[in-house]
């Protein structure tokens, strides 16, 4: 089972210096479990933590005791499997209310602002610390998608999501697919160039899915890509509109288009 993401209360040394816990290796071994468990939580310390002997879920109250105190969080990233040739079959869409619903398919702690901002990222021997970075993409993420189901619920129509959907919405004549991304101008062209590719693939799967389970044929579908802030690189928008493609900003009360008008006045 692969770990994308290791979260640690202690820094551990880069895991390529490591050597096999044989029994030659016994006081590295037992130097690097130190290092592991300096900054442990002892269970006795956390209450209602799950007893052993049987499987059970862990309840918000414990997870808050133990991810909500003042200390740093060292993440070790792995690698994704993601874009992998291991096959991604397409997932259910769910219907959600709000942003932090969205939050239930992300496989990362870095969408909680108050554990993102003590987060020290480790990939292997690298430590980067981009915290602020982070915790403003993520922000703006979680901003933009709770305005987008605002402005569509108060207009009829349903708002879904999944594991890679940002946002679907639909009522019974249009459709509407959007990608999110958190964009400065330096980086609107290359994360512009990711949101294309997955709005196509969204839609060729997961979309195409819903609709043959659902039965439903829309009379217009449109893909949309919400960057957070207003590209200056009009362009590059022109090119993402000759694709068939919509770009727009969002405030919270309206979706204001960005080069052509991709259904934003049919909304």
């Amino acid at each position: 089972m692969p770990l994308t993401e290791v979260y640690l209360f202690g820094e551990v040394p880069d895991p390529t210096t490591w050597e096999s816990p044989v029994p030659g290796n016994d006081p590295k071994t037992a130097l690097l479990i130190n290092q592991l468990v300096k900054n442990r939580i002892p269970i006795s310390k956390v209450r209602g933590f799950p007893q052993m002997g049987s499987f059970s879920s862990v309840s918000f109250d414990v997870a808050k005791q133990i991810l909500f105190q003042k200390r740093p969080l060292y993440l070790y990233s792995g690698h994704s499997l993601r874009g992998s040739t291991i096959e991604e079959k397409p997932t259910d869409l769910s219907e959600v209310h709000n942003a932090t619903e969205t939050l239930r398919h992300a496989a990362s702690l870095r969408f909680i602002d108050e554990i993102n901002k003590r987060i020290i990222i480790k990939p292997y021997s690298l430590i980067t610390r981009d915290n602020d970075i982070l915790a403003r993409a993520e922000s703006a993420h979680h901003f933009i998608i709770q305005n987008l189901i605002n402005i569509f619920r108060s207009k009829g129509y349903a708002t879904l999501s999944n594991e890679f959907v940002d946002l679907f919405t639909h009522d019974e004549k249009r459709s509407f697919l959007f990608e999110v991304k958190s964009t400065e101008n330096k980086n609107f062209r290359s994360q512009a160039r990711k949101g294309i590719v997955q709005l196509y693939e969204y839609d060729y799967f997961e979309i195409n899915k819903f609709k043959k389970e659902k039965n439903i044929n829309f009379e217009d579908q449109y893909k949309i890509l919400v960057p957070s802030r207003e590209p200056k690189d009009k362009k590059y928008v022109q090119f993402i509109n000759s694709l068939d493609l919509g770009v727009a900003t969002v405030s919270d009360k309206e979706l204001k288009p960005i080069g052509e008008d991709f259904g934003f006045s049919k909304i």
